[in-house]
C-alpha cells in the first residue's frame, strides 16, 4: 500500500531512449503567482553542500486534473554541491501524471543562463520499494545540467498534472515546509474551491510561518510563508512515527467515518467466488466440525501459500485485486492478501474485515489527520467470542491456535465495515515472556572441565520469527554462531551435544538448546581463581542513546518481557551474599537477584547451588529528550546488578 508522506528513493532499471525534450517544456502557467524577488540568506544560516534560496510549492485544486507547481532554488557552495546540484529528479507516475518543466537555469554573476537546450534529460523506472518486493510504478525524469559552477544559482520549476484516479473526487496533499537545512524563503499556496470542504492544517503547528487563510469569487487560498526558517531535529534512534518536520496537511476527508466510506467499496469481499469456494470447502472436510481449526488453516494458506508481491502502479496502490486473480496468480501484497483472508473466512461464516493500519504512527494514530495516507498496511479484524483477533496476512511461520498466534500490535485500526465511525484499540495483552533464557553451569575447579546447558524459549511473536530464520539458516552453522559466543567469554569451549531445536506451534513456542564442555572457564590472577556470571541477554537492552544530547525522543525497548536464570552448582561450599535488586521506573523495570537454592543433590557433600535471575519489561518505548538523564540514570543502577563474581583460591 503506498504511502506518501516519505518519498525518498533511489534510480532504478535502466535510461529509456532520452525524451523529446521540446514536449517537456511549457510557459509558466497563468494561476501561478512567482516569485520574481530573489530571497537574501541569512548569515548564520546552516547548510551543507548548497545554500537553499527558493522551496515555492503551489497546489491548484480548482482544476479538474489537480495540477502541483513546484520550484528549487539554491546556491552551489562546495564541490559536492557541484555534483548534487546538477542532478535534478522529478517522480510521477506516468498512469495519471505528467510533467511540465518551465524553468532550467543558473545564476552566474547576475546573468540567467538558460540549459533548457543543453540539458539531458533520462527518464527512468523508479522502484524504492524493490527490497519490499513492491513495484509501484513510479517513474523519474534525471536532468542533468552542464557547466554548473561553485556559487552558481541553480533555479528549477516545473508542474506534474494528474491525482491518482483510486480517491475519486477525494483529495490528499502533504507539502513539507522545513528541513534541516536553512531555507531562505519557504512559499506554499494552495487554490481550492470554497465549496469543496477541502482544509488545509500546519500539522502541529510546527511550521513556524506565517499561515493565512482567504476566500475571494468562490475560491479559497491557503498561503503559507516562512523566511530562513530552520528545522534540525533529524537525529538518530528516534521512534519510528516521530516526524521532525514541519507539513501542510491538504485533505477533504473530515473524519474517520469519511475514510471508511471511501475505502469500503474498494474492499468488497467475495465469499461466493467458485476458487474461494472450493479452497473453502477442501479446509472444512479437512478440519469438520473444528471451526477454530478452520480459520487457522485458511490464515496459513493465505499467508504461507500466497507469496508476498505487491504491483503498486495508479489505483493499484490503494485497490486490492480480486481474490480469484490472487489465487490465480499466487501472490499479492498487503491488501489483496487481506481481501483473500476476509472473503475465505466469510465463507466459513466468521466475521471479518480488512483494517487500516500504520507501522509508523501505531499508538499514535489517533493523533493524525483522519485520512487515508495515514495508514501504510492492511491486515484483518476476525470476531473471536466477541472480541478483535488482529491477524496480518503477510506474517508466515505463524502459531497453530488463534489464542497463541501473535496477532499485531499496532495500537489502533480503522475496521473497513459500513458503521465503523472511528479507530479500534487493539486489547492491551498481558506482556509475555518472549525470551526465556535458562543456563545451567556444572563449575568445576580448575583443573577439571566443567559444563554448561542452555536452553532459549522463543514465545509469539519471537518464535515466529525464529521459523522464519531457521527456514533459510543450517541448523548447524547456527550451532557454531552460538557455540563462538560462548567461547568469547570462556576459552576452550567446545560442544558437548550439537544444537537442537523443539517447536510447539500449538503453543507457539520455540525451544533451541546447546550443551558445551568448557576446559577453562576460571581466569587466573596470581593465585586467585575468578569466574564472572552476566546477565548479557537482558544487558542487551538496558541501551543508551549513541547521541546523548538531543532535542528528540529517543527510542529503545522491545514488546514482550525478557527473562534469564542462571543456575549453578559449585565445587565447594561457598560463602554467598545474597541479594535482591529492583530499578521500576516510569521507562522500564528490571530485576535481578542471587541466591542459594536446594537441588535433588545437595546432599553431595561440598555442593553449592545458586541460581541468579534477571528480567526486563520495557513499560513504554521511546524517553522525551527532557527525561533522558533520569532515564540513563536508572540505567546505570541496573548496570550496577548485572554481574556476578565467584573467586576462590587452591
Amino acid at each position: 500500500m503506498k504511502k506518501y508522506l516519505i518519498a525518498l528513493g533511489a534510480l532504478a532499471s535502466f535510461p529509456q531512449l532520452a525524451l523529446a525534450q521540446n514536449a517537456l517544456y511549457a510557459a509558466l502557467p497563468d494561476w501561478v503567482e512567482p516569485i520574481s524577488q530573489m530571497p537574501e540568506i541569512d548569515k548564520s544560516a546552516h547548510y551543507y553542500d548548497q545554500q537553499f534560496l527558493i522551496v515555492d510549492r503551489q497546489l491548484n485544486l480548482v482544476a479538474t486534473n489537480p495540477i502541483e507547481y513546484k520550484r528549487y532554488t539554491s546556491k552551489v557552495v562546495s564541490i559536492e554541491g557541484v555534483e548534487s546540484g546538477s542532478q535534478i529528479s522529478i517522480d510521477f507516475d506516468p498512469s495519471y501524471q505528467k510533467v511540465a518543466i518551465h524553468r532550467l537555469e543558473l545564476v552566474r554573476d547576475g546573468k540567467v543562463l538558460d540549459r533548457k537546450e543543453t540539458a539531458e534529460i533520462d527518464r527512468f523506472k523508479r522502484e524504492v520499494d524493490l527490497d519490499s518486493l513492491l513495484y509501484n510504478g513510479d517513474e523519474t525524469l534525471h536532468i542533468v545540467l552542464n557547466d554548473v559552477q561553485m556559487g552558481d544559482v541553480i533555479d528549477v520549476s516545473y508542474t506534474i498534472t494528474g491525482f491518482n484516479p483510486v480517491f475519486g473526487e477525494r483529495r490528499e496533499w502533504y507539502l513539507k515546509t522545513g528541513w534541516a537545512s536553512t531555507v531562505a524563503l519557504v512559499n506554499a499556496r494552495i487554490l481550492a474551491p470554497s465549496d469543496s470542504g477541502i482544509s488545509v492544517t500546519n500539522l502541529d503547528g510546527k511550521g513556524q510561518g506565517d499561515f493565512r487563510q482567504t476566500r475571494d469569487d468562490g475560491i479559497t487560498t491557503f498561503t503559507y510563508r516562512e523566511t530562513n526558517g530552520l528545522y534540525d531535529f533529524d537525529e538518530p534512534e528516534q521512534p519510528r512515527w516521530y516526524n521532525p518536520y514541519p507539513y501542510l496537511h491538504v485533505s477533504s476527508y473530515t473524519s474517520w467515518k469519511d475514510v471508511v466510506s471511501w475505502a469500503l467499496p474498494l474492499y468488497q469481499a467475495t465469499p461466493e467466488d467458485e476458487e474461494v469456494q472450493a479452497l473453502v470447502k477442501d479446509i472444512q472436510q479437512t478440519y469438520p466440525d473444528a471451526p477454530e481449526k478452520q480459520a487457522v488453516a485458511a490464515i496459513h494458506f493465505v499467508q504461507n501459500n500466497i507469496r508476498y508481491l505487491g504491483i503498486e502502479n495508479g489505483i493499484g496502490s490503494h485497490k486490492p485485486r480480486p481474490p480469484e486473480q490472487i489465487l490465480s496468480q499466487g501472490y499479492g501484497d498487503c491488501k489483496d492478501k487481506a481481501l483473500l483472508l476476509v472473503s475465505m473466512l466469510e465463507a466459513m461464516g466468521i466475521e471479518a474485515y480488512p483494517a487500516l493500519v500504520d507501522t509508523f504512527w501505531r499508538e499514535q494514530l489517533p493523533h493524525q489527520p483522519a485520512a487515508p495516507f495515514s495508514f501504510n498496511h492492511v491486515i484483518v479484524a476476525l470476531k473471536k467470542d466477541g472480541e478483535w483477533i488482529w491477524v496480518d496476512a503477510t506474517r508466515t511461520h505463524q502459531g497453530n491456535r488463534l489464542d497463541t498466534l501473535a496477532q499485531s500490535r499496532l495500537g489502533y485500526g480503522l475496521i473497513l465495515k459500513p458503521d465503523s465511525k472511528e479507530l479500534t484499540q487493539m486489547a492491551t495483552q498481558e506482556v509475555p515472556v518472549t525470551q526465556d533464557i535458562e543456563q545451567r553451569y556444572v563449575v568445576n575447579h580448575a583443573n577439571a572441565q566443567s559444563y554448561l546447558a542452555v536452553k532459549t524459549t522463543y514465545r509469539g511473536l519471537e518464535a515466529e520469527r525464529w521459523r522464519r530464520y531457521l527456514e533459510s539458516k543450517p541448523l548447524r552453522e547456527l550451532g557454531e554462531e552460538y557455540a563462538n559466543y560462548y567461547a568469547g567469554f570462556f576459552s576452550g569451549l567446545d560442544f558437548l551435544r550439537p544444537l537442537s531445536i523443539n517447536d510447539d506451534k500449538d503453543l507457539n513456542e520455540l525451544t533451541l538448546n546447546e550443551a558445551y564442555v568448557i576446559e577453562d572457564l576460571w581466569s587466573k590472577t596470581d593465585d586467585t581463581y575468578s569466574f564472572v556470571i552476566s546477565g548479557d541477554i537482558v544487558d542487551d537492552y538496558l541501551t543508551k542513546p549513541d547521541l546523548i544530547r538531543r532535542k528528540t525522543p529517543f527510542r529503545f525497548g522491545t514488546d514482550g518481557a525478557v527473562r534469564q536464570k542462571i543456575k549453578l552448582s559449585l565445587p565447594e561450599n561457598w560463602d554467598i551474599e545474597q541479594s535482591e535488586n529492583t530499578v521500576s521506573n516510569p521507562f522500564f523495570e528490571f530485576k535481578s537477584s542471587l541466591k542459594t537454592v536446594a537441588e535433588p543433590g545437595e546432599v553431595l557433600l561440598n555442593k553449592t547451588y545458586v541460581e541468579a535471575d534477571y528480567y526486563y519489561r520495557a513499560k513504554t518505548r521511546y524517553v522525551e529528550a527532557k527525561e533522558l538523564r533520569q532515564y540513563m540514570r536508572h540505567v546505570d543502577d541496573a548496570w550496577q546488578n548485572v554481574d556476578y563474581e565467584f573467586t576462590y583460591r587452591p
